[in-house]
Parts: structure tokens; C-alpha cells; sequence
């Protein structure tokens, strides 16, 4: 290994793990309590992230959005961990609500409050638009199948239906933001010149950047803010519990599925942007979703196991997420 690629991935990874630690600290501190970790997922849910997504994909070329590696293979490398993980819960014999919170706990990856953050840090602009593009067409298939899961498993309570949730998971402001960002890229995309610049009026010109700019100042101000949140809620004590289960989750989330969408892409786009290569990778390596833990707890689905699979894949993920970006920055 080359000494300033180790030096270029610690660069990349241990600004994001220094941000969730101090959450942790502050909470042990009694200065970031639970009130204020729901305002900051509230705040970053309904303003931060979508104001950072709407302008990273707006700002795009209308074709940037058919881009494979970002897509159509995370979509494949999901559905394949899905599928074998199902096979071996049913070979385990595991059931309910333990079976729905094992399964979507191997993908259902923090692809937004830590992948994005790693990907700006490793490529730039570039890797926060290309991370931009996931959540917003790949990110709402892990909701709409965690929801799958738990009617196939007959789990949760509460008199909502499955329809009403997947209503509820595509009427979401990541998703309605970037669906916006898609309507203005194909309104921009006849002023384009083949370098990508728009050929317009300087007022519109003017107002756009302008609007770009508040609109990234809004999404990057939310990302530390979530990093803090997370650290903040993150139990250790929850971490000993049901230990085979969580080595098979951990094993598929960490390792396997990486690894499946690097042979993916290697195998059927070679020839896809380096960034987007590397940004997929990345991102299907990011520890689980704190949407993960929120969703179980008001669904009433295993919430100490998917608990432990957050805090463990967070804690594990300080040693294969360097891994993956090394490796993704080789691309």
C-alpha cells in the first residue's frame, strides 16, 4: 500500500468518526440530550438534506442521471443480499419481526448523514453529486423494501396498512426534492452547450447561483449536525445481544455487499465515471440507517436487535469503511 493513498483515506474517513464521537461525548456530557437530537433529525430531514440534494441534482445534465454504477447496480447488489439473506433466515429458522429487522438490516445503509460526507471528502464535488443521485433514486428502495419485509413477515403493530406505508415512504421531502431537481435539469437541459454550461439570460444566471448557493449552505450546514445526532444515539449496551444474528447482518452489510457491488460494476459497467465506481462502493459500505432504528421502534419491530445492528455496523464500519475507500480510490 502506497503511504499517501492510507494517508489520503484517514483524511477522508477520520474527520466523519471524529464528528460522531463527539456526539457521543457531548451526550455522555449532558449537552446534547434527546430533545435536541430529534430537533437536528428533524431540521436535517426536512431542510438540510433536501435543499442539498434538490441543488446537487438540478445543477446536473439531464443525461448524468442514466448512470449505471449509481442505479441500476446498487439496485442488483440489494436485491441479490436481499434474497440470500431471506434464504438463510428461513434456513435459521428465524420469524416475525426478528426475521424482517434481519434481512433489510443487511442493506439498509447510511448512505446520506455518513456516506455523503465521505464521499465529498474522497472525490469533491463530484462524489457529493453522484452520492446526491443514490439517495435520491436508490435510497427510498430500502425504505419501500424494509416495508416489503414487514408485511411478508406478518411483523409490526398499529393499524397502518403496507399500501399507506409505501405511500408514506414515496411522499418523503429527500425523494419530493429530487424529483424537483429532475423537472428543473430537463427544463435546463435545451440551454446546455456540449460543455454542460447553461446558455441563458445573466439574470437567470444570476438567480441560480445565487439560489445554489444558499441551497448548499443549507445542506452542508446540516451534515456535522447529523453526525453529531448519530453519535449522540448511538448505545453500546445494546451491543450484546442475539451475537449470531448480528455476525451474519454485519458480515453481509459490511463486507458482502461492497464487495458484491465492486464485482458488479467490474463485471457489467467497467467502463462507468471512476467517481461514480467509487462512490457506489462506498456508500454500500456505510454502517446502517438510523431510519432503520426510527421506523422499528414505531412499527414495534425488534427495536433492541436493530438497536444493536446499528451501534455494531457503526462501530465495525471504523475499520472496513477506510478498507472500501482505499479500494475505492483505486478505481
Amino acid at each position: 500500500m502506497e503511504l499517501f493513498r492510507i494517508l489520503e483515506v484517514l483524511e477522508i474517513c477520520l474527520p466523519v468518526f471524529a464528528i460522531l464521537g463527539l456526539g457521543k461525548l457531548l451526550a455522555q456530557r449532558g449537552h446534547l440530550g434527546e430533545n435536541q437530537c430529534s430537533f437536528i433529525n428533524w431540521l436535517v430531514y426536512h431542510f438540510s438534506l433536501p435543499a442539498l440534494i434538490f441543488n446537487a441534482v438540478a445543477r446536473q445534465p439531464f443525461s448524468g442521471f442514466w448512470d449505471p454504477a449509481i442505479i441500476l447496480i446498487p439496485l442488483l447488489a440489494v436485491g441479490s443480499i436481499t434474497a440470500l439473506t431471506m434464504l438463510i433466515a428461513k434456513a435459521k429458522g428465524y420469524k416475525g419481526g426478528l426475521a424482517a429487522a434481519f434481512v433489510f438490516g443487511t442493506f439498509w445503509a447510511n448512505a446520506t448523514y455518513i456516506g455523503i460526507p465521505l464521499c465529498m471528502n474522497a472525490f469533491g464535488d463530484s462524489g457529493e453529486e453522484k452520492a446526491a443521485l443514490y439517495n435520491a433514486f436508490v435510497l427510498p428502495f430500502f425504505i419501500i423494501i424494509g416495508y416489503l419485509l414487514i408485511g411478508f413477515y406478518g411483523a409490526g403493530h398499529g393499524d397502518i396498512k403496507i399500501g399507506a406505508r409505501l405511500r408514506k415512504a414515496f411522499i418523503n421531502p429527500i425523494l419530493l426534492s429530487a424529483v424537483a431537481g429532475v423537472i428543473i435539469a430537463l427544463i435546463a437541459d435545451p440551454f446546455r452547450t456540449p460543455t454542460g454550461e447553461l446558455q441563458l439570460p445573466l439574470p437567470i444566471i444570476s438567480t441560480a447561483m445565487l439560489t445554489g448557493s444558499f441551497l448548499k449552505l443549507i445542506g452542508s450546514m446540516g451534515l456535522p449536525l447529523a453526525l453529531l445526532s448519530i453519535g449522540a444515539s448511538l448505545k453500546w449496551e445494546q451491543s450484546r445481544t442475539h451475537l449470531g444474528m448480528l455476525s451474519w447482518s454485519m458480515g453481509c452489510k459490511l463486507i458482502l455487499l461492497p464487495l458484491l457491488t465492486l464485482l458488479l460494476i467490474q463485471w457489467l459497467v467497467p467502463s462507468a465515471n471512476p467517481v461514480s465506481k467509487g462512490v457506489a462502493v462506498i456508500l454500500a459500505g456505510t454502517p446502517n440507517a438510523v431510519a432503520c432504528y426510527v421506523i422499528s421502534c414505531q412499527l414495534g419491530i425488534e427495536k433492541s436487535f436493530v438497536g444493536t445492528i446499528l451501534v455494531v455496523s457503526t462501530g465495525l464500519s471504523l475499520f472496513t469503511i477506510p478498507i472500501w475507500t482505499y479500494i475505492a480510490k483505486g478505481f
